[in-house]
């Protein structure tokens, strides 16, 4: 079939087969086969610029169809229709060098012939991944799409997150894809390309078996603890909340949930709820009197903070609304947290920090301690990051709370999208999740990545849970990098061995 498929269009396949895999559409099985074309494009390019080309090709069209919310995102922030359209043209197009990258890297594998091709493949897919997400500690990237994610919705295929993290997941969607782009590049009986494609099915199987043994033993495994949470969703206009005339509206509306609230130990607000600074003039008296006037023992409060410089915050307060620890955001978000290069394009980006610059909180920050459960904190964009997760487990998270404010991607994709990479920092560390989102999607998710209950989009709700407490480690957080070294190390062999061929 891809052989009668106009070559130009093979990359521009898998770009749809990869969008139609995401939210919405989520039709995550077309995953396993989505590279196949772009493969078959690779094995018959000629050049190293033609795969590039290809490559970049595929990307820019798949990342222009997952990240289309950027548009009428910074169409509402007030950004003109021609420099919005461009934005997301110009991240389309920058991103769109992760798949030119790696298409170069599969032309040049080619020297150690068709049969090998797909593993190697695979495996420098997985360290495409794993180096563009810590890409993001120097440079300036946006590491939302991982292939894995496109599984969300399967418990069985995302346990193998716990051994390999994300990683893992994607490399073994990778190879089903290559070696079945491979078979098409090779001439061969056809009972031989079926034999040759039993890997990747035996592979699938394997991941299936673990996942469904791995299930079947978290009903004997028991939690040291639950903690009762409240999350509010009060559902505010992200453009009203800053607007001081609608200041009392906005409290309101957060007292009128507070009022709700039975029988929670934890109440968990989300990113930037309140509609003023926490320490300016007098929010943080009305913050202590909201929290005071309810019986729960603790609230966990994001808000904007001034403490040195400019933060996004949580706060940790005890029943009597007294702060007893903070949190300051590590990982900002580009463009809408901080401006890159600001004196070049900040002219052009007014709306994104109307707040101002925001500075990164530390790395290393002390875990909040509640009722001797210690609780790591991701707020919005860091639940993108396996790292951050890995490193609270080792310092003892034993629950996560993730905040956020997802109300500048109004009714898109772009919610749902954020919402499943919780799914997977659950299972990479067998930590539940609390979240907390201001517009939706709010929910708890279990350390074996299903979730338990959730909220709709801009639903104003309380929505109640039980958050189950382990303290039992996985095996990514201790062992995380042990998959993308091996793979670096067998990747690198097989290119020097290339380069002296």
């Amino acid at each position: 079939m891809l052989k009668k498929f106009p070559p130009a269009l093979l990359p521009l396949l898998t770009a749809l087969l990869l969008i139609l895999s995401y939210p919405r559409f989520n039709q995550g099985w077309l995953a396993w086969f989505a590279l196949a074309p772009l493969s078959f494009y690779i094995l018959k390019s000629k050049t190293y610029k033609a795969a590039a080309a290809g490559g970049a090709a595929c990307g820019f069209v798949f990342y222009s169809g997952i990240l289309y919310w950027i548009y009428p995102t910074m169409r509402a922030g007030g950004v003109s229709p021609a420099v919005s359209a461009l934005g997301l043209a110009l991240l389309s197009l920058v991103l769109s060098a992760e798949f030119a990258l790696v298409s170069v890297y599969g032309f040049r594998l080619k020297r150690i012939g068709v049969k090998r091709w797909p593993y190697l493949f695979a495996l420098g897919w997985l360290l495409l991944e794993y180096g563009k997400v810590y890409l993001s500690l120097k440079a300036v990237w946006f590491p939302w799409f991982m292939l894995g994610y496109t599984q969300w919705d399967y418990a069985p295929l995302i346990q193998i997150a716990s051994v390999t993290g994300v990683y893992g997941l994607s490399a073994a969607l990778c190879l089903s894809g290559a070696l079945l782009g491979s078979l098409f590049a090779l001439e061969a009986p056809l009972l031989k390309k079926i034999l040759r494609f039993s890997p990747a099915v035996l592979i699938f199987a394997g991941i299936f078996l673990f996942g469904r043994r791995e299930l079947a033993r978290s009903g004997d495994l028991l939690p040291e603890m639950t903690i009762k949470a409240a999350l509010l969703q009060p559902s505010v206009d992200l453009y009203a909340k800053w607007d001081a005339a609608q200041a009392g509206s906005v409290k309101a509306n957060i007292e009128g949930l507070l009022g709700e609230v039975k029988g929670a130990d934890l109440v968990v607000w989300p990113e930037n709820a309140l509609p003023c600074w926490l320490d300016g003039p007098g929010c943080y008296d009305w913050l202590k009197a909201a929290v005071s006037s309810g019986t729960a023992a603790g609230n966990f409060v994001g808000s904007v903070s001034r403490d040195g410089g400019q933060y996004v915050s949580a706060f940790l307060l005890d029943g009597k609304g007294a702060i007893t620890a903070s949190y300051n955001k590590r990982q900002l978000v580009p463009f809408g947290e901080y401006v890159p290069l600001r004196d070049l394009l900040g002219k052009y980006i007014k709306p994104v920090a109307a707040l101002g610059e925001f500075l990164p909180g530390d790395p290393e920050q002390k875990l909040f301690d509640f009722q001797g459960t210690k609780l790591g904190t991701a707020i919005c964009y860091e639940s993108i990051f396996p790292y951050l997760f890995a490193g609270d487990t080792r310092a003892g998270a034993g629950l996560f709370v993730n905040i956020t404010n997802d109300g500048w991607y109004l009714d898109t994709a772009a919610p749902y999208q954020h919402f499943i990479a919780n799914i997977f920092r659950a299972v990479e560390n067998r930590r539940a999740v609390l979240r907390a989102a201001n517009n939706g999607i709010s929910a708890m998710i279990d350390p074996w990545g299903r979730v338990r209950a959730k909220t709709r989009l801009n639903e104003r709700t309380v929505l109640y849970v039980s958050a189950p407490v382990y303290s039992a480690q996985a095996l990514f957080p201790l062992y995380g990098h042990w998959a993308a070294a091996a793979a670096l190390l067998i990747v690198s062999a097989f290119l020097i061995a290339v380069v002296f061929l």
